[in-house]
């Protein structure tokens, strides 16, 4: 086999290396992700609940406002009855007061049920609080052993990427570039081995005086199909 073949060989194992450590990673990635979106459901929920407590504070407050706004005008219409003289007028009085009292008996009884609401409202968002809590305590071991994994492989990752690039630069520099360009470009292997006169990633026939060479060991070629490049395997059969 030609020595650049062993060469790229050596670096496609590495490469090989990289990328599983990376696919672990990735399955790492993916265990965090259920931690995360399962958190964050719940801080979800304590953000509806607290925006639902708000509002109800906010009404709550609205209506307060109103009710005092209402006693205020009919202490008035009292004031101002204690001074009327003539008797129709206190009658229109008598009648505005009546009605004034009845729509304030309305609004606070409005009132009461909002500020009801706000205390169930706030209890809702102690709940929700108590939940996220009690996810963040529940997850923190899980969250530990997975940091823990993520420090381990990102050695090995930093690692293998060393070993990657050591063997990378045994091989001269048009080889690679053609070795690192065919890698982006292909999902599969870049360097497969020629199995019965066929390219093993293709199935494309190489001509019988190019397996030859590369058997040989003479020359370093690739696959007129999907270039890749070839190297003998010890299954190839003759030509």
């Amino acid at each position: 086999m030609h020595a650049d073949l062993v060469k790229l060989l050596a670096l496609q194992s590495k490469d090989t290396a990289v990328a599983d450590v990376e696919r672990r990673l990735q399955e790492l990635d993916a265990e965090v992700g259920v931690l995360d979106r399962a958190i964050q459901r719940a801080r979800d929920a304590l953000d509806a609940a607290r925006r639902a407590a708000a509002d109800g504070v906010r009404r709550r407050d609205e209506l307060e406002a109103k009710v005092e706004s209402y006693r205020v005008l009919q202490d008035r219409r009292v004031q101002r009855l204690e001074t009327v003289r003539n008797p129709k007028e206190a009658s229109t009085l008598m009648a505005e007061l009546e009605l004034a009292r009845s729509v304030m008996v309305k609004e606070e009884n409005d009132w009461v049920r909002s500020a009801e609401a706000v205390t169930g409202l706030e209890a809702r968002v102690s709940e929700e609080e108590a939940r996220v809590a009690a996810a963040d305590l529940e997850q923190a071991p899980e969250r530990a052993r997975l940091a823990e994994r993520r420090r381990v492989l990102e050695e090995e990752r930093e690692a293998a990427a060393r070993e990657r690039e050591a063997s990378a630069e045994q091989i001269d520099k048009p080889l690679r570039t053609r070795y690192n360009r065919l890698r982006q470009s292909r999902a599969r292997e870049v360097v497969v081995p020629l199995v019965g006169g066929h390219c093993s990633a293709c199935h494309t026939s190489v001509p019988l005086n190019r397996r030859s060479q590369i058997r040989s060991g003479a020359i370093v070629d690739g696959c007129e199909g999907c270039g890749a490049i070839l190297y003998p395997a010890e299954t190839a059969g003759s030509s």
